[in-house]
């Protein structure tokens, strides 16, 4: 009996190699992509019955491709359930709306002999008892499909509307975060300092003087030498809570530029405190332009992030502005790949156009 592994993407190809590597023979589904055993149709419950596992990848929506309940019963497992079952490290999972990444990102400074997998970093499978400590950044996909949470130490950040569009209700969302509570321990905290205290049975407070390095695209300053103050990349920010942190900590005047995909929080209005002026652009810009309130907001319907840096340059010193907060607050969907790939075509704009 062949086995299937449920999606092609960064998980999928992690799948491909651990079963390779095991002897396992599988065909791959993922309807977008083509190739040597790949097939493009969505498997039937006759099909799925056949299979003697299913491995799948977190961000499938099994209850939109099979409303009937058709994959109710079929045996699966997730990276994650081949990971706890494998690896013979210290498991710490983090999960929240925001912050995870960072608090990750820090903790992994100061905690010898760790790891940086799951959402940040390698992929788990990848990772298989390679360090003494994993910091297994975990997504509310990751938490709603792995069987049980084989965790040494949970964290929960936070919780705010994020991935409605997927999970349905902000009931469910926040039900499926709450999941990082069924790990061995668990704590709601996001001082990295604290948690590697608790990890490691320390006080903190020998870390006293440890200074931080932050995570690129997360309120990273990029200046320009011809100008006071830097531009702010926060291409990270990819929900509202992300942008409403990024608003919250200036305090100058400044432009704001937002883009991407509004569908995921399924939002309906929100107000925009502490820009002088808000520029939206890209595929979804006529949706973010009706859903936010700003008195002085700009539409950029279908025209690119040069566009809209390009009439930021013409206004800004007749305005008197001298920074920009790029803080789209939304999923890149059609417009980039990724929020790396944005944030990267910030940076690379905020050289070409307004450096003379």
């Amino acid at each position: 009996m062949k086995s299937l592994i449920f999606g092609y993407g960064i998980t999928g190809q992690s799948f491909e190699r651990y079963l390779n590597k095991k002897g396992i023979d599988f065909e791959i589904y993922d309807e977008k992509i083509t190739g040597p055993n790949i097939i493009n149709k969505l498997p039937n419950k006759e099909k799925l019955e056949s299979l003697q596992m299913v491995y799948l990848s977190p961000g499938i929506n099994l209850k939109k491709i099979y409303p009937k309940g058709e994959f109710d019963q079929i045996p699966y497992l997730t990276d994650l359930d081949i990971f706890f079952q494998e690896d013979s490290s210290y498991k710490i999972g983090v999960t929240g709306t925001n912050g995870k990444s960072t608090c990750c990102y820090h903790l992994h400074q100061i905690l010898d002999d760790s790891q940086l997998i799951g959402n940040i970093g390698k992929p788990v499978l990848d990772s298989i008892n390679s360090c003494a400590y994993s910091i297994i950044e975990l997504s509310s996909f990751q938490l709603e499909k792995v069987h049980d949470i084989k965790l040494d130490f949970g964290v929960l950040l936070n919780i705010a509307p994020d991935h409605i569009d997927h999970h349905g209700t902000l009931a469910e969302y926040t039900r499926v975060k709450n999941r990082i509570k069924e790990s061995k321990k668990s704590i709601e905290e996001s001082d990295p300092k604290i948690l590697w205290s608790m990890i490691m049975g320390m006080d903190h407070g020998v870390m006293r003087d440890i200074q931080f390095m932050d995570l690129p695209h997360r309120l990273e300053s990029v200046y320009v030498t011809k100008w006071l103050k830097p531009f702010i990349n926060d291409s990270k920010a990819t929900n509202l809570a992300a942008l409403e942190y990024a608003l919250n900590k200036m305090d100058d005047s400044y432009y704001l530029i937002l883009c991407g995909d509004p569908h995921k929080e399924q939002y309906n209005t929100y107000k925009i405190i502490g820009p002088k002026k808000v520029f939206i652009f890209g595929s979804y810009a006529r949706e973010i332009y009706k859903r936010i309130s700003h008195p002085q907001k700009i539409l950029l319907h279908n025209q690119d992030l040069a566009s809209a840096m390009s009439k930021i340059r013409l206004e800004m010193s007749s305005a008197g502005i001298w920074t920009t907060l790029f803080s789209p607050g939304h999923p890149s969907g059609d417009d980039y790949k990724n929020f790396e790939q944005r944030g990267d075509h910030f940076k690379q704009l905020v050289q070409e156009i307004f450096v003379d």
